[in-house]
């Protein structure tokens, strides 16, 4: 009897250790997924990082007060009405009626200038550009769109049907938003209840890691209220944890990751 105990108690201990790979490990005293405090440890940042059930966060008025901002790299359509032989009315579809939001942050428009854009909303740059036409015009009708939404993205990788990137435009995406983009979570390969969010928090120091658990129904509704914002990485991981272990220290530094895979495209 004796014997046969210490047989299981190193058969434990084996099997614990062989999910951990070198330079990483998990603070835990059983099944890291089921603590109530859930750490990873990233070599390359030297740093425990906490891991936060998305249930932690959930906001149900985020969806309701969600306002894209503009950003680098947005295509911007405007048309101004009433005054066809200054600003003619043209098929506002064609790339060269389109004013790209500069490296700095601007759009130039005629009679306005230099119109700061980035980090407005749509009807924040409306009013702007209104305001400076009507020194000029009288009561100026204009009417602006985000003709193309490049500034903003979020990457879904790991054990999905399909990885990708996906632009974030002027309706929020939900967890399950991108999930489904992805045309859903590999029947074969993929742990449901390990499903994760790497965020880079705002002040470029600690990262954020979101878990979900898509196996059960609470945990669906959870993903529906989940929002993503610029630059998430969800990331779903396959059967057992030892693939996590694997890839989570190549997500940082941040900035050198995300340019490693910003050639992914939603084709």
């Amino acid at each position: 009897m004796i014997i046969r105990n210490k047989i299981c108690l190193f058969a434990v201990f084996f099997f614990a250790g062989c999910t951990l790979s070198p330079g990483m490990h998990m603070e835990t005293k059983s099944s890291w997924l089921d603590d109530d405090e859930k750490y990873v440890f990233i070599d390359s940042l030297d740093r425990n990082v906490r891991l936060i059930d998305i249930n932690e966060t959930l906001d149900s008025s985020y969806e309701t007060n969600y306002s894209y901002r503009i950003g680098v790299g947005d295509q911007i359509s405007v048309t101004v009405w009433g005054l066809p032989d200054i600003f003619p009315i043209v098929n506002a579809g064609l790339d060269q009626n389109l004013r790209r939001v500069d490296s700095d942050g601007n759009i130039f428009f005629p009679y306005a200038g230099l119109v700061k854009a980035e980090g407005k909303t749509q009807g924040e740059l409306r009013n702007d550009i209104t305001s400076k036409l009507s020194k000029y015009f009288t009561d100026p009708q204009l009417d602006l769109s985000i003709a193309r939404f490049n500034s903003q993205k979020i990457f879904v990788l790991g054990e999905v049907t399909k990885p990708m990137k996906l632009n974030i435009e002027d309706v929020p995406i939900s967890l399950s938003d991108a999930i489904g983009e992805s045309f859903g979570l590999n029947t074969n390969t993929a742990s449901a209840s390990e499903v994760f969010i790497i965020r880079q928090s705002r002040s470029a120091e600690n990262p954020i890691i979101f878990h979900a658990n898509l196996k059960t129904p609470s945990g669906f509704l959870e993903a529906g209220n989940f929002f993503l914002i610029n630059n998430d990485i969800v990331y779903v991981n396959s059967s057992g944890t030892a693939r996590w272990n694997r890839v989570i220290s190549q997500f940082f530094p941040f900035s050198t990751f995300l340019n490693s895979i910003d050639n992914l495209t939603t084709d």
